[in-house]
């Protein structure tokens, strides 16, 4: 490996550097960061897509390495705007190890993993309210959006540990956002890269993932809310998000996220107001974003999904399933 140029001014601070590699998705480009530890880290591998590979090379070339350079990517989360370009690069560069949550190459790789993720979510959109066609067409589209061809994880991070090759950042297991996101701290510098867990002035959204089959669907927007209780304790004075900016206020950038959910449990709440008796998911969202859903059902459903958790665990609403399908009224309406 040739020697990597180490940048000037940076005294002790660990040196990450930031790759903005572009999608097709609302939210803007995805971030990459390649870290200087022991060992050359790339953290997350952007959207599988022309631009965005051509983005992640001219990133690599303006802070002076090369694909080749890189030793491991270690992955938050299995979504594919953060591990699309992962078999890609594997090909330029084969040796490289892959490091990420236990379930994410569950969530990538197993056939019948992803075959059983279409079947429950299909079950959960027609549960939801929508018609067959849709559920049908979006369960698909969900079950196999993220996955791997070639790529394997070759080393599983768990909470409490040391990421290899970077002994100074820790795991933190910070579900939410997805059922396998982890997010790293180092103590010593006090440096935060959290994934899409938390980003400045936007909500990153809550997604729903098929559990193991047996087992029961999480509920995202309460692990959520505790995990962002417990980055509120870390004392980090940058921040490093999926997308977006780097963040020098982690709390407030916390309240911030706080404060839109409970904006959006409003909107829920007001919107089962109106309603006569109760309401499924799929008419929440109707209601709530008219002139858009139809561009994103999944999204919004998986959002008001959450939310509904939320509303049911504060016992604010009650959950009644009609002919195969939940519907949700006030506890007080």
């Amino acid at each position: 490996m040739r020697k990597i140029p180490i940048k000037e001014g940076m005294g002790t601070l660990q040196r990450i550097e930031k790759l903005e590699l572009t999608t097709n998705f609302p939210i803007g480009p995805v971030n990459s960061y390649v870290v200087f530890g022991e060992k050359l880290t790339l953290i997350d591998a952007g959207l599988k897509n022309k631009q965005g590979w051509a983005d992640l090379n001219h990133g690599l070339h303006r802070i002076g390495i090369e694909l080749t350079d890189l030793e491991q990517i270690v992955l938050t989360h299995h979504h594919n705007d953060h591990t699309g370009l992962v078999d890609w690069i594997l090909e330029k560069n084969p040796g490289i190890k892959i490091f990420a949550h236990k379930d994410t190459e569950m969530m990538l790789k197993d056939e019948s993993y992803l075959e059983w993720s279409s079947e429950f979510f299909y079950n959960l959109f027609m549960e939801s309210g929508l018609t067959k066609d849709m559920a049908i067409q979006s369960a698909f589209r969900k079950g196999h959006r993220d996955y791997f061809q070639i790529a394997t994880v070759d080393k599983v991070l768990k909470e409490g540990e040391t990421v290899p090759g970077l002994p100074s950042f820790q795991v933190i297991e910070t579900l939410g956002h997805s059922q396998d996101h982890i997010s790293f701290y180092c103590t010593v510098e006090q440096q935060f890269i959290c994934g899409d867990h938390i980003i400045k002035g936007v909500h990153g959204g809550m997604f729903l993932d098929a559990p193991k089959p047996g087992s029961e669907r999480a509920k995202p927007l309460l692990q959520y809310l505790s995990n962002l209780e417990k980055c509120r304790k870390l004392p980090a004075n940058y921040t490093f998000s999926g997308h977006g900016p780097i963040i020098s206020n982690l709390n407030e950038a916390i309240d911030g996220h706080i404060s839109n959910i409970e904006k959006r449990v409003s909107r829920v709440i007001n919107t089962l107001k109106k309603v006569n008796g109760a309401a499924t998911g799929f008419e929440i969202i109707q209601d709530m974003y008219r002139g858009r859903y139809e561009k994103a059902v999944i999204t919004f459903l998986f959002e008001i999904i959450s939310v509904l958790d939320l509303l049911e665990e504060r016992n604010i609403i009650i959950t009644e399933k009609q002919n195969g399908v939940f519907k949700y009224r006030l506890v007080n309406n």
